[in-house]
């Protein structure tokens, strides 16, 4: 069997504060994004591995002499997140059976819970990973009034890697994507395809804030998360050795 990646590393990460993207800033040493790239290039069933990336950073990237980015393929990335999926997608081989995509800004992902979404995704051809939701959710009228509480034992909040069948991916894609999708599944969904959900057993929280980039460096560094949060982010308060120059 052979499996393909896309690693989606083009947003802009507004909400992190950065003028640079959050995804290649140095994350315990290394750029975020090259997390990613490891963890699907450790699975020797992972024959292609795309990345999509901004557009003035894919020259320099195209020209790295790096024994692992000189196996990556790099795209441009799209205007918005589906469009960047669909720029990778064109180049999938046709050889490739399941695709996985991956958000870059989700650098813990563990290779242990690749295997595991793979493997369901086999079984069922549309699988993701998922997170059991903690917070009680409320369903909320457009005054902002709640009209129903959700059962959390049912709600799930949706995280990378998605894996699906190539040609099921595909196809997805090559229909009409509305506005307000904002993942995979929701595509594959629309053609009336039961997707299959798999519980992460480690962190795969995905890298929105400095909190949480200070929490994914200690965890990365194998550290408690126990010190004062001002100690924390001591060094992220020196933008210039964060950023990956390439």
């Amino acid at each position: 069997m052979k499996n393909a990646a896309i690693i989606l590393a083009a947003g802009k990460g507004k909400r992190f504060g950065y003028k640079i993207p959050k995804q290649f800033l140095k994350l315990n040493g290394k750029p975020m994004f090259i997390w990613s790239i490891e963890a699907f290039t450790s699975i020797k069933s992972f024959k292609q591995i795309i990345t999509v990336v901004p557009k003035y950073m894919i020259d320099s990237l195209k020209k790295q002499k790096d024994k692992l980015l000189n196996k990556i393929e790099f795209v441009l990335g799209g205007q918005e997140r589906f469009d960047s999926v669909k720029n990778g997608l064109a180049l999938i081989k046709d050889d490739i059976d399941f695709t996985a995509v991956h958000d870059a800004a989700r650098p813990l992902i563990s290779k242990l819970d690749i295997l595991t979404v793979l493997k369901k995704a086999t079984q069922t051809k549309a699988a993701i990973a998922v997170e059991k939701t903690k917070d009680t959710v409320k369903l909320i009228s457009s005054k902002e009034q709640i009209l129903k509480t959700l059962d959390r034992n049912a709600l799930r909040s949706a995280q990378t890697p998605q894996v699906f069948e190539t040609k099921l991916l595909k196809k997805a894609y090559s229909k009409k994507i509305t506005e307000d999708t904002t993942d995979d599944s929701q595509v594959v969904e629309r053609l009336k395809i039961k997707i299959s959900t798999v519980e992460t057993k480690f962190p795969n929280f995905k890298v929105t804030t400095k909190q949480d980039f200070a929490l994914a460096e200690k965890l990365l560094k194998g550290e408690k998360c126990t010190l004062d949060m001002d100690t924390i982010f001591t060094d992220l308060k020196k933008e210039e050795n964060l950023f990956w120059v390439v």
